[in-house]
């Protein structure tokens, strides 16, 4: 009977199982060196727990350096903003410009020279004691026979009236009277009757397609697309303002409006038969051709 407690391993065993067998067998030398494979084996499993924990620890301290250094960065940045918003508050305001006194129009008054007319006094009735009387007064029959001005004084001066006049009105100077701009005329988005190409649409995509020059670097890099742009066309039908709605491309855009600058003459638009000023809308398309 087998003796209990045995060690399977051991060499007792092995030549127990073997015994009175071919131990040249090729499974009696596989049971011989199966304690070493399994000692091995052991060792092997051993040596890669240890590489896995020392991996898990060195991935752990990694991460938590990575998040220290994240934390770090983090703080510093904040740092960084409150000093610029620090920065920013202390900044003195600045003060306001000087208001620019407005320049007030003086005409200049044209110097005069001085012109007296020349005044005889008027008879004036009073009685008074001969010897009182100082100012020589005229008759009457020798005021009709002069011709010289009449005052309450006499005094010396021109005899041409007409001449103290004109001088007179030289010395008043008028005030020039304010610059009074045009009104503007409206520009009717909707009219009763839409302005038109001359030729009607199809004519008008005709001369684009013949005055369209597609720009080369738009070519190179195969852009195309539709360009929308908004117009006024006036009351002789010539194209106003020129303005973008919608780009694709700068050169695009660029071409696009410098065709519909250089458009003919329109047919204006027109309310109640009366041509008027009106905006117009239209799509510029750009497409190359398919090879």
């Amino acid at each position: 009977m087998a003796k209990r407690n045995v060690d399977l391993t051991s060499k007792e065993w092995r030549d127990m199982v073997f015994e009175g067998k071919q131990k040249e067998f090729g499974a009696y030398e596989l049971r011989k060196k199966s304690d070493r494979r399994h000692n091995l084996a052991v060792l092997y499993t051993l040596i890669g727990l240890v590489v896995v924990v020392i991996g898990l620890i060195a991935w752990s301290k990694y991460s938590d350096y990575r998040d220290e250094q994240a934390a770090i960065a983090l703080a510093q940045e904040r740092e960084k903003m409150a000093a610029a918003e620090l920065l920013q508050n202390d900044e003195p305001e600045p003060e306001p410009e000087p208001e620019v006194e407005e320049q007030k129009f003086e005409q200049e008054i044209p110097e005069v020279p001085q012109e007296v007319l020349a005044t005889v006094q008027v008879t004036q009735i009073a009685i008074v004691d001969a010897d009182k009387v100082k100012n020589e007064v005229m008759d009457m029959e020798t005021q009709k026979e002069d011709n010289t001005a009449r005052g309450v004084v006499n005094q010396e001066g021109s005899d041409d009236a007409d001449k103290f006049k004109a001088v007179q009105e030289q010395v008043i100077v008028k005030e020039p009277e304010p610059e009074v701009k045009p009104k503007e005329e409206e520009i009717f988005v909707a009219v009763e009757q839409k302005a038109e190409f001359p030729g009607g649409e199809a004519a008008m995509y005709k001369w684009l397609g013949n005055n369209i020059r597609y720009p080369e670097a738009a070519q190179q890099n195969d852009i195309q697309g539709k360009v929308h742009v908004k117009f006024v066309v006036e009351k002789d039908g010539s194209i106003g303002a020129v303005t973008l709605v919608k780009g694709v491309d700068k050169d695009l855009d660029r071409e696009a409006l410098r065709v519909i600058k250089k458009m003919p003459k329109w047919q204006p638009g027109k309310n109640n038969g009366v041509p008027v000023r009106s905006y117009f809308s239209l799509p510029v398309t750009f497409r190359l051709q398919q090879q």
